[in-house]
C-alpha cells in the first residue's frame, strides 16, 4: 500500500511540473516579438518589439524637410554632437492622416543586421508606401526579409541603391506577391548574368512602371536580356540605363522592340493555348447549343403547338394574318390596348405650356454639365495594353507572325553610354517606325530619349532628324509660332 501511494504522488507531481512548464511557454509565446500587436505608433512599436527581441533599440527620427530659399545668411542654427549626427537612424516621414504612423522610411550608410531588419519588418505598418535602403550591406537573407515586408504590405517605391552582394537575387523582387511600381537598383555592380532571371521575371510582371538600372555594368549582353524581357511586358513606362557601357550593338536590341515583334516558336504555342483557353472560357459562359443552333435548355418556338409566339403574347382570340396587320396599324405610338397613355398626354401638355420651364432646367443644368464636361476633359486617358501575344493587328511573313512591338515604353535614358552614329540610326528607325506607325488612336510610344555623353557625331543627319521628331512627340511640346501668325494675334489684341 505504501508503494502504491508513493507512486501516485510521484504521478501528481510530475503532471503539475508539466502543467507549469505549459504555463511557462504560454507566457514566453506572448512576450515574444512576433505576438506583439501593433498600436498605430510606430515609435512605440520598433521600441516594444526591440525590447522582445533583447536588442538595442532603433533611434528613429523624422526625416529633415528641404527649406525655404531665403536670401542671406539664416540668422538661427544648432549644433550637434558628431557621434549623435552620424549614429545610425531610421528616418521616417509621418502619414498625411495619422500621425503617429509613417508612410515612408529611408535608411542609409550603415549596415543593417537581420535582427534588425526583422523588427522592421514586424513594426511595419500598413500606411507605408514608400521605402529606401542605400548602401545597407543587404545580402540575400535580408532581400527575402523585405520580399515577405512587400508582400504583407502596399509599398509602392522601393530604391536598393548601393547594395551588390543581392545583385544576382534582385529578381525576387518582381514576384506576382509583390506589388513595387518604382523601383531603382542603382549603383548595385549588376552583370549580363544577373539580368538573366530578373528579364525572365520582368516579362510576366504586371505592376513594375519605372525601372532604374543606372550605373550598373549590363553592357550589350545586359541589354539584350532587358529587351528580351520587355517583349511581352505592357507595364513598365520609364526604363533608365545609364552609365552601363552600351555600344550600338545593345543599342540595336532596345531599339528592335520597339518596331514589331517576330514571335519565336515557344511564343506562337503560348499564343495558340491562350486563344484555345479564352474560346473555352466563352463557351462554358454561353448555353449550350444544338447543331442547328437552337438553345438545349429551352426548345424552339413552334407554330403546330401555338407556344411562345407573337399570337399568345396578344391573346388566344386575336387575329391572325392580315387582322394582326390591321391591329398594328390602329394602335398608335404612346397608346396601349387602344386607350392613350399618360406619356403622351404630358408630352402634350409640356409643349402647350411653352418652352419657359424647359429653358429654366437647361439654364440650371448648364452650369453643372459644363463642370462635369470639363473634369471629364481634364482626366487623363488610360490607355490598357492587351496581351501583344493576342493582338489582333498581325501580319505574316515568309511564314513568320509578326505582331507590334513594345508601344507602352514612354521614356529611355541612355546617358553616358558608348553609343555611336550606327546606334543613332537604329534609334531613328525605332522611332520613324512608331511616329508613322498604325497602332490605336492615342499610343504614341516613345515620347522622352535622352542620349547625353555618348561617343556618336551630334552633326549626325540622324541625330538632328531623331531630335526633331522627339521634340514632336514630346507631351509638353508647343508648336512655334511663325511670324505672320504672330502679326495676327498682336492685331486682334
Amino acid at each position: 500500500m505504501a508503494k502504491k501511494k508513493e507512486k501516485t504522488a510521484a504521478k501528481e507531481e510530475t503532471v503539475q511540473t508539466t502543467d507549469g512548464d505549459a504555463d511557462d511557454d504560454e507566457v514566453a509565446d506572448d512576450n515574444s516579438p512576433e505576438a506583439y500587436a501593433l498600436t498605430g505608433d510606430y515609435r512605440v512599436d520598433c521600441s516594444e518589439i526591440c525590447k522582445r527581441s533583447e536588442i538595442e533599440a532603433i533611434l528613429i527620427k523624422s526625416r529633415p524637410q528641404t527649406p525655404d530659399l531665403v536670401e542671406g545668411a539664416p540668422t538661427t542654427f544648432v549644433t550637434r554632437d558628431k557621434f549623435e549626427y552620424l549614429r545610425p537612424a531610421v528616418e521616417v516621414e509621418p502619414d498625411d492622416e495619422n500621425k503617429d504612423s509613417i508612410k515612408s522610411m529611408f535608411i542609409k550608410g550603415w549596415k543593417i543586421s537581420p535582427q534588425l531588419l526583422t523588427v522592421l519588418n514586424l513594426a511595419a505598418p500598413q500606411t507605408l508606401t514608400s521605402m529606401s535602403f542605400w548602401r545597407c550591406g543587404l545580402d540575400k537573407e535580408a532581400l527575402e526579409t523585405i520580399v515577405n515586408m512587400l508582400s504583407k504590405l502596399s509599398v509602392r517605391n522601393l530604391a536598393l541603391d548601393g547594395n551588390p552582394q543581392c545583385a544576382e537575387h534582385f529578381h525576387l523582387l518582381l514576384t506576382e506577391e509583390c506589388t513595387v511600381a518604382v523601383l531603382s537598383l542603382r549603383s548595385n555592380k549588376i552583370t549580363c548574368a544577373d539580368l538573366v532571371p530578373f528579364s525572365a521575371a520582368l516579362s510576366s510582371n504586371k505592376s513594375l512602371t519605372s525601372l532604374s538600372l543606372h550605373n550598373n555594368d549590363i553592357a550589350d549582353e545586359g541589354a539584350r536580356h532587358i529587351a528580351q524581357g520587355l517583349r511581352l511586358n505592357r507595364t513598365l513606362l520609364t526604363l533608365n540605363l545609364g552609365s552601363n557601357k552600351i555600344t550600338d550593338v545593345g543599342t540595336k536590341h532596345l531599339s528592335g522592340i520597339l518596331t514589331n515583334l517576330i514571335l519565336t516558336h515557344e511564343e506562337i504555342v503560348t499564343r495558340r493555348t491562350l486563344i484555345s483557353e479564352n474560346k473555352s472560357s466563352l463557351a462554358s459562359e454561353d448555353p449550350p447549343t444544338t447543331p442547328g443552333g437552337k438553345n438545349k435548355e429551352r426548345p424552339g418556338s413552334n407554330s403546330r403547338t401555338g407556344s411562345h409566339t407573337a399570337l399568345d403574347k396578344k391573346g388566344k382570340g386575336g387575329a391572325s394574318g392580315k387582322g394582326a396587320k390591321k391591329q398594328d396599324k390602329i394602335e398608335k405610338p404612346g397608346t396601349k390596348d387602344g386607350r392613350k397613355s399618360d406619356m403622351g398626354n404630358k408630352g402634350k401638355d409640356d409643349k402647350r405650356k411653352g418652352g419657359a420651364d424647359t429653358k429654366s432646367k437647361s439654364k440650371i443644368k448648364g452650369g453643372a454639365g459644363k463642370k462635369h464636361q470639363e473634369e471629364k476633359e481634364q482626366e487623363p486617358e488610360v490607355v490598357e495594353f492587351e496581351n501583344p501575344l493576342l493582338e489582333a493587328n498581325l501580319s505574316e511573313q515568309d511564314g513568320k507572325i509578326i505582331v507590334p512591338g513594345n508601344y507602352a515604353l514612354t521614356c529611355l535614358n541612355l546617358n553616358n553610354n558608348s553609343i555611336g552614329d550606327t546606334g543613332i540610326a537604329h534609334l531613328y528607325k525605332a522611332v520613324h517606325y512608331q511616329d508613322h506607325g498604325t497602332m490605336k488612336r492615342g499610343i504614341k510610344g516613345l515620347l522622352r530619349l535622352t542620349l547625353k555623353n555618348n561617343q556618336f557625331n551630334e552633326n549626325n543627319r540622324y541625330y538632328a532628324e531623331l531630335i526633331d521628331m522627339m521634340s514632336r512627340r514630346d507631351p509638353f511640346y508647343e508648336q512655334p509660332i511663325i511670324e505672320e501668325d504672330r502679326s495676327n494675334i498682336t492685331a486682334q489684341t
